[in-house]
């Protein structure tokens, strides 16, 4: 059974993502006006693609 997670962009758009596909999860160092921001490394069969995402690693991992 997939694990899909909700994370906002930072542009505010919405994702739903398959934590199995997540193949990275990485926090990164944060600006002035996005104090958490978090990579999220997305590798499939057919995608591959990197989203930068206002949450947290543990944040993301929790909801799946």
């Amino acid at each position: 059974m997939s694990h899909f997670a909700r994370v906002t962009a930072l542009d505010g758009k919405v994702h739903w993502i398959n934590l199995e596909h997540v193949r990275l999860l990485q926090e990164l160092k944060p600006l002035p006006q996005q104090p958490v921001r978090t990579s999220i490394h997305i590798d499939s069969y057919w995608v591959e693609r990197q989203i930068i995402v206002q949450e947290r690693p543990e944040e993301i991992m929790a909801r799946g």
